[in-house]
């Protein structure tokens, strides 16, 4: 099972789309619809990712059978040896 992970960012996408035609609608000129259209961006990527965040932490203390199609939610903090950063580059 393959879990995405950028569901904020689709809802901001969204969100960004919905402000810039209520701009344009409105008649504001084409800076003034970027810009509201990049704050509604950044306000409802936070408000998802804050609400998904809450959610996640509410499912970690459900007992493992509750979760559905045999989902864990075990994090391992160990990385295979291919996604160690190296010491080799140009350090600064």
């Amino acid at each position: 099972m393959v879990r995405f992970r950028g569901l904020h960012i689709v809802a901001g996408i969204v969100a960004m789309g919905v402000a810039a035609a209520l701009g344009i609608i409105m008649g504001l000129n084409n800076t003034a619809v970027f810009t509201s259209s990049c704050v509604v961006y950044v306000a409802v990527s936070l408000f998802v990712q804050s609400r998904l965040a809450k959610f996640r932490t509410q499912l970690q203390g459900l007992p493992q059978h509750h979760l559905p199609d045999g989902a864990t939610l075990e994090r391992t903090t160990e990385r295979p040896a291919e996604q160690l950063p190296s010491s080799e580059g140009n350090a600064a």
